[in-house]
């Protein structure tokens, strides 16, 4: 199994077309077909069901089990291209995209800045892909937004996100404290991923049955769009909303029932080495920013 053949399946399961996704890798559409042709004959098994006549393809009940299998290959992939890259000034890091902003991203800067010889590669993940690089040792730290109890995986709690609401401009008269009860579930952006579990049990209080978001995203940057209706609203971590405010003009509230704030762990892998130079200034680094944080 080639990945390209990962490749192209990943950019199907987006598209569902077959001529956008020729279109996106700059491949032609019968290239496209007799690569998952190919695939599928492979594995033994259809990933699409394909209907004469209609423009969009449908992901088999196999395929949808195949699509967790083929993220994996994918990073296996971009993995064993960085294997003759690394050197003892290296380093792989994974993070959640709100943790990034709100945490990661001054310490890569720093590091940058002061360490020219240093070299990073970054990764944007939900924390349950990042266990999964961690386990197998693809990247040098992890962060994550819940404790999983991987024996060979050293978790430890290094800060928390405080969580806020987050309006469009105009929205409830300019009001900066509001109550849950304000709020309509319809009219919530709901960002997904990266186990916000605190915020799930924030709205299983004051939401119950009522129905959900219509909007769901994966990324906080997605999200400002979406805010322009009247009253639409959402949660976010609050460097991440103070982030978007300034970049979008949207406004950061205080709620007066808040969720609880979410635990940031950092992920170290039992087996690997952390004495080389490129783990030392990065520590540094974190303990430095960690510091910052606390004196806020």
């Amino acid at each position: 199994m080639q990945n390209k053949d990962v490749e192209i399946f990943l950019e199907l399961v987006l598209t569902r077309n077959i001529s956008k996704t020729a279109e996106n890798l700059f491949l032609s559409q019968s290239v496209i077909s007799t690569r998952l042709k190919s695939l599928e004959e492979e594995l033994g098994y259809e990933l699409f069901s394909r209907a004469r006549g209609v423009r969009e393809i449908e992901l088999t009940k196999a395929g949808r089990e195949f699509v967790s299998v083929a993220t994996r290959m994918r990073n296996l992939y971009a993995e064993a291209e960085l294997l003759g890259k690394r050197t003892r000034h290296s380093l792989r890091l994974a993070s959640p995209e709100s943790v990034y902003y709100d945490f990661l991203e001054p310490i890569v800067l720093k590091l940058h800045k002061e360490n020219p010889e240093l070299r990073v590669s970054l990764l944007i993940k939900d924390s349950s892909e990042i266990y999964e690089l961690m386990k197998y040792g693809q990247i040098s730290f992890g962060f994550a937004s819940y404790e999983s109890s991987h024996s060979d995986i050293l978790r430890s709690h290094i800060f928390s996100q405080e969580m806020c609401l987050v309006v469009g401009k105009g929205s409830f008269s300019d009001k900066r404290v509001i109550s849950p009860r304000e709020l309509d579930p319809e009219k919530e952006v709901h960002l997904f991923g990266g186990n916000f579990s605190n915020v799930a049990k924030w709205h299983s209080k004051w939401f119950k049955e009522k129905s959900r978001s219509r909007i769901e995203v994966n990324s906080p940057h997605m999200i400002v769009s979406y805010l322009s209706e009247p009253g639409g609203w959402t949660i976010l971590p609050r460097a991440t909303a103070r982030m978007l405010s300034g970049l979008h003009g949207i406004t950061v509230c205080e709620l007066t029932d808040a969720p609880e704030s979410r635990k940031i762990y950092l992920l170290k892998h039992v087996g690997s080495d952390y004495s080389n130079n490129a783990a030392k200034v990065f520590e540094d680094a974190l303990s430095f920013c960690l510091k910052e944080k606390q004196n806020l």
